[in-house]
């Protein structure tokens, strides 16, 4: 009886498993499935080729992450792997120092611990080691991160140069360059001039290369006469740029054609600075001083305060002391840390024989940049040229005069000019001492203008001390 029981009731359960199993999904007439949901409801499945795509909704704003302070532990691994870095680093073990600085990265990718001078050092180990992309990379970032450092500067300076990007070696340059003004404390660096001028030039070269009607071949080819001349000002016996300068006008523009096109923007625009600027330039190619001082006196008719056309204004006028001398005491009020217009004005009056105006034009330039050697050689050269004023031949006190300015060009490191004064005989020798040896100071009538009390004249007390 138990075992028909038994039978019974497993009969009941497969009948039961077969009749009423999980059927999860019947198919309708609407061709609409049924699904039964984890909670036993039927929820409605409908077909894509049946079903209207419901209208997009709009995208939800990107919701900015909130960035998780570090914590101490890992303020503390910052530390002691940059402490690692820099020892791999002095040790030029690059592969390691790379490793370290990865793993900084990796925990302060923002740089809100860590300091951003690793990303530099990366690049850095990175170009050591051969991988020249990676070293672009980091430095580029480290350029964004730190835009006036000078060094990587340089270093983006070369990698632009070397691949053949000559625009953005342009902007590196023109950055330099801005750095260079600002710093007042140093000596300006007129080469990153030279080096701007030659990079516009190659892109000019470039252009009209792949495309002679280009535009931008005139605005580089300008941007290049504008480096150099402001190059020049400061290093007027650079061969090489003179004669660059003079074939880049030549090859580049067509004065003849520029002018026409010049006067007409001029006749239609008459205050537009820059057209009359630039036909100033064309006028003085052409030797019109005149013409040229005119039009550049109209841009300061207009705007008192313009450097550039004072400047040009300067060299324009070169040959006219008297006009020169007034254009640089006017760029001195208008830039006023800059010694080059004093140092002019130095040259300028010495021309003049107003040699002790001269020196104090020397002296105002030392005081803004003692680091100007040219200072030294232009304050010498008054004492030379003075000499040339005195009626008489050259005697010993001559000599003397010499000897003072033998100290300043000692000054400016010039040894070859020391020497051959010592040669030429300029300045006294031990027979002239001994036969003069009371004379120790100049007294004629052309050398009044020398204070015995100025520093620079101990020079004659030193030297004849040597002998």
């Amino acid at each position: 009886m138990k075992k028909l029981t038994v039978i019974v009731f497993a009969l009941c359960a497969v009948f039961s498993v077969i009749s009423c199993g999980s059927q999860t999904q019947t198919v309708k007439a609407d061709n609409t499935a049924v699904t039964e949901n984890n909670s036993g409801e039927n929820v409605k499945d409908i077909s894509f080729a049946e079903a209207e795509m419901p209208a997009e909704e709009p995208a939800a704003p990107e919701v900015k992450k909130e960035k998780i302070p570090l914590t101490d532990s890992q303020k503390n691994d910052i530390n002691k792997f940059s402490s690692f870095s820099q020892t791999k680093k002095q040790q030029k073990k690059f592969r390691d120092m790379v490793e370290y600085i990865n793993q900084i990265i990796a925990i302060d990718p923002d740089f809100d611990h860590a300091k951003n001078i690793l990303l530099f050092w990366r690049g850095q180990g990175y170009e050591e080691l051969g991988l020249k992309d990676s070293a672009k990379v980091d430095y580029e970032r480290f350029s964004q991160l730190k835009p006036d450092h000078p060094q990587v500067l340089i270093q983006l300076d070369y990698i632009y140069v070397t691949e053949g990007k000559i625009d953005k070696a342009i902007e590196i340059a023109e950055r330099m360059i801005e750095l260079d003004r600002a710093d007042t404390t140093k000596e300006r660096d007129f080469t990153l001039l030279k080096k701007a001028g030659k990079y516009h030039y190659q892109l000019a070269e470039n252009l009209k290369t792949e495309n002679p009607e280009d535009p931008e071949i005139e605005e580089n080819a300008v941007a290049a006469i504008e480096y150099f001349e402001e190059y020049i000002e400061s290093n007027p016996e650079d061969e090489e740029i003179n004669n660059l300068l003079t074939f880049l006008i030549s090859k580049f523009l067509d004065q003849q054609a520029l002018k026409v096109k010049l006067e007409n923007n001029l006749r239609s625009n008459p205050n537009d600075s820059r057209t009359i600027e630039r036909l100033a330039s064309i006028y003085y190619d052409e030797g019109n001083t005149n013409k040229a001082s005119e039009m550049l006196e109209k841009v300061l008719e207009s705007n008192p305060n313009d450097l550039k056309a004072v400047k040009k204004l300067i060299k324009i006028n070169k040959n006219n002391i008297e006009r020169s001398i007034f254009y640089n005491q006017k760029a001195i009020k208008l830039d006023p840390a800059n010694e080059l217009y004093n140092i002019n004005l130095a040259k300028l009056y010495t021309e003049k024989k107003r040699f002790s105006d001269a020196r104090t034009e020397c002296t105002r330039a030392l005081a803004k940049n003692s680091r100007n050697i040219n200072i030294y050689k232009t304050w010498a050269a008054i004492y030379s040229e003075s000499i040339g004023a005195c009626e008489t031949g050259i005697d010993y006190q001559d000599k003397l005069v010499f000897v003072i300015a033998y100290g300043l060009y000692e000054k400016s490191g010039d040894t070859r000019r020391t020497h051959a004064m010592k040669e030429s005989g300029q300045v006294p020798s031990k027979s002239d001492y001994f036969t003069n040896n009371k004379i120790r100071l100049p007294s004629r009538e052309c050398y009044k203008w020398i204070n015995c009390e100025w520093e620079e004249v101990k020079y004659i007390e030193t030297y004849l001390k040597s002998l």
